[in-house]
């Protein structure tokens, strides 16, 4: 009995050393790989007046050694209700091109991979629309068209809105099994955008608008609070109103400068008779000092207007008028770098409009700098939003390459090496199999004999 034990203890840790792939996911995603969050990038038309309407860049590196990569779009569909704003006939409709980008540098646009479109109309997936709601999913060959320098594969991925004027937005994620990536002083847009009673339900699972404790049946819209009253049907949710986005920046600056663009800073609540007072003076958007004037280049020839007081931002990020939506304070963001060290930005843009917010070793100069500092290491720094309310979108424009996450919300900063973490493989499940199927057989026929 000793040596039967001692042979099935033995096989057991052959099979920890038999080489595996891991259970755990390997993707680098933009925002977030949980498809339950309500976090979304978003391309929007020019009807719905945002401070950037420009296309969506994307960098993806593949490892040397690879083969092929994957490419996944979620919910890039558009045309449907979920995690979208669609206005029938006009949708917001993708183009996505896929360009081989040796130079490593987000400028390859000449030989191009692959092209699809969000509702199967044009491109390589004619007939096939990118699915409403769940991923669209391609696996490819690495090209030596976009083979670099120190050996890897690097790609630039857009994504242009097909239909510029729609008065709709198209959320979406990204991913890829490489490095997934946002190009250094590419502005983008990210939301919450929860429209359909699923979506609500996937975010708010408590959810019941027929019970009177949860909404109130004579007025639409009202819900219990879910700050004052922990029991609020609103609670919990799988959205937090919190956003990363992170960067590695290089030693030796003296400036590091964060662009944020129609953040609605400001606030909105109920009066004693159920009337929205639009703004409550609680918080209120003010003129940025250091935002230079005109508008710069790059957001040139987009609904952006120049810089000022924006009162009242519409719709008020802390929007007490909509507790569905809404999640106090007014949304504030914190530059987090080496070390823990943060600046909040106490004070974002109001509406439409682009607003400068640095730190700097240079001395204190309001007109040009928000906070001075002793030093800027290098290494990773995120900007990190805090209240940011849902159905209110949101743009960044960060200096250097924005990473994508793993599972756990973490940058993924380089090529995906293979898992260390052991798990059985299918032939390691067919010995484990084997032995315990084997093992059970000689305890029956013992239990058998002795009986």
């Amino acid at each position: 009995m000793f040596k039967i034990k001692s042979i099935f203890v033995f096989f057991l840790f052959l099979l920890l050393l038999v080489p595996v792939q891991s259970a755990f996911s390997q993707y680098a995603c933009i925002p977030t790989c949980d498809t339950d969050d309500g976090q979304f990038l978003v391309l929007a038309g020019i009807g719905l007046s945002t401070s950037n309407n420009r296309d969506a860049e994307f960098q993806i590196v593949s490892g040397a050694e690879s083969e092929f990569f994957e490419l996944g779009i979620f919910d890039g569909d558009g045309t449907f209700t979920n995690w979208d704003i669609n206005n029938a006939p006009t949708f917001v409709v993708l183009d996505v091109l896929l360009f081989a980008d040796p130079e490593g540098n987000g400028t390859g646009n000449s030989e191009l991979i692959a092209r699809w479109s969000s509702n199967g109309t044009f491109g390589s997936n004619i007939g096939d629309p990118m699915p409403n709601d769940d991923w669209f999913i391609r696996t490819l060959p690495n090209s030596e068209l976009a083979r670099t320098e120190d050996g890897t594969f690097s790609y630039r991925l857009v994504m242009i809105n097909t239909n510029p004027g729609a008065l709709g937005l198209n959320g979406f994620k990204v991913r890829s099994d490489g490095v997934m990536a946002i190009p250094a002083g590419a502005a983008f847009n990210y939301s919450a955008t929860p429209r359909a009673p699923e979506d609500f339900e996937t975010l708010f699972p408590n959810v019941d608008i027929t019970d009177p404790a949860c909404a109130d049946i004579n007025r639409p819209g009202i819900f219990c609070d879910p700050l004052t009253d922990p029991s609020c049907c609103l609670n919990p949710s799988f959205y937090t109103g919190m956003w990363r986005f992170c960067f590695v920046a290089p030693e030796g600056l003296n400036t590091l400068n964060i662009w944020d663009g129609d953040f609605d800073y400001g606030s909105a609540s109920f009066d004693a008779d159920f009337n929205c007072i639009k703004p409550d003076n609680v918080a209120l958007d003010t003129d940025d000092p250091n935002t230079p004037v005109p508008l710069p280049e790059w957001a040139l020839n987009t609904d952006a207007i120049t810089q000022s007081a924006s009162v009242p931002t519409e719709p008020a990020d802390d929007n007490g008028c909509n507790p569905l939506s809404n999640l106090p304070p007014s949304v504030n963001y914190n530059l987090v770098g080496p070390g823990g060290v943060s600046y909040t930005n106490v004070n974002p843009s109001g509406n439409i409009e682009w607003e400068l917010f640095n730190i700097s070793t240079n001395p204190f100069n309001p007109s040009l700098y928000d906070i001075e500092v002793d030093s800027i290491p290098g290494g990773l720094w995120c900007v990190e939003t805090f209240g940011n309310d849902m159905q209110n979108l949101n743009s960044f424009r960060l200096p250097f390459t924005v990473f994508g996450v793993d599972d756990t919300g973490e940058p993924v900063l380089g090529p995906t090496p293979p898992s260390p973490i052991p798990v059985f493989n299918a032939w390691g499940l067919f010995l484990l199999v084997a032995l315990i199927t084997g093992a059970a057989v000689y305890s029956i026929r013992k239990k058998k004999i002795f009986s």
